[in-house]
């Protein structure tokens, strides 16, 4: 499995197009900030997409008429599925229903993570090394 297999996938070509109309069709009206925080759960913090590769995307879905802005509050834009965004996930018609959003947590997920991390860890970078680190010490705390 190549380092951040999950950031790769996620960001693979197209993908960010789907995952944004997905998430706008189960969440609803969303603002750009909130549709990266809706990604970054979603990949479970694998991955968190910048505002850079998500305003503009939102500008191209806008413009093909697949979200429109529903409402303006102050500086913040809301985002909302059309018709044919509906149209274009098979919301309409039957035709490919989009999967259920992902659980927040998923214990064969992160056994399997972890078992990775253990048959790996020489090979990973020494950043994340600290980041496991970070984040197991969090998890003894709480867990005893």
């Amino acid at each position: 499995m190549p380092h951040d297999f999950m950031g790769w996938f996620w960001r693979r070509r197209g993908a960010l197009r789907d995952i944004v109309l997905y998430i706008l069709a189960f969440k609803g009206e969303l603002t750009g900030a909130q549709i990266i925080d809706e990604i970054e759960r979603w990949s479970f913090g694998f991955w968190r997409p910048s505002p850079g590769s998500i305003y503009p995307l939102l500008d191209d879905l806008e413009e093909e008429g697949l979200i429109k802005i529903s409402r303006i509050d102050g500086v913040k834009k809301y985002y909302s599925l059309t018709e044919e965004g509906k149209r274009a996930i098979g919301l309409i018609g039957g035709i490919n229903p989009p999967p259920p959003p992902p659980s927040p947590f998923n214990i064969d997920e992160f056994v399997s993570a972890a078992r990775y991390i253990i048959d790996n860890w020489d090979k990973i970078p020494q950043e994340d090394k600290e980041k496991i680190r970070r984040i197991l010490n969090d998890l003894i705390k709480v867990v005893g």
